[in-house]
């Protein structure tokens, strides 16, 4: 009867385990809540700014591409960021045309709407921004 009663308990075990382990699809892409347009409130030295960044996939599963980053223009400047998770890179580089530095990171957050919480530098400052779709 005990051994009855401990394959039972272990049966009962694993499976609420396994019901609490996140299971990840490999037919969703990892990038796809970073996309589309952001409207960004960026603070640089106590001064704030309103804007909108477009963030597309390019490249690699963790690559995407930001238009716009802190409001350097939609054209030709883009930033490269990589994603881990819910964690947002944008790696030490020079901006596309306007050679103005950038790097930092981020967070995303479905709690209370969707949002991007980011610190980074922009050439030599330091910034944050909370972007919302």
């Amino acid at each position: 009867m005990k051994k009855i009663c401990w394959i039972a308990f272990a049966t009962i075990s694993l499976f609420i385990a396994s019901c609490s382990d996140e299971t990840v699809d490999p037919t969703v892409d990892a990038r796809d809540k970073f996309t589309g347009d952001w409207i960004c409130k960026e603070t640089i030295s106590g001064t704030p700014s309103s804007f909108t960044i477009t963030i597309s996939k390019v490249g690699s599963s963790d690559s995407l591409k930001i238009s716009n980053f802190s409001n350097y223009g939609t054209t030709l400047d883009q930033t490269h960021a990589e994603i881990s998770g819910n964690s947002i890179v944008i790696p030490y580089q020079e901006i596309t045309q306007t050679n103005i530095v950038v790097q930092g990171s981020g967070i995303y957050s479905s709690s209370g709407g969707e949002k991007i919480n980011m610190n980074y530098t922009t050439d030599g400052q330091t910034a944050t921004a909370v972007c919302t779709k």
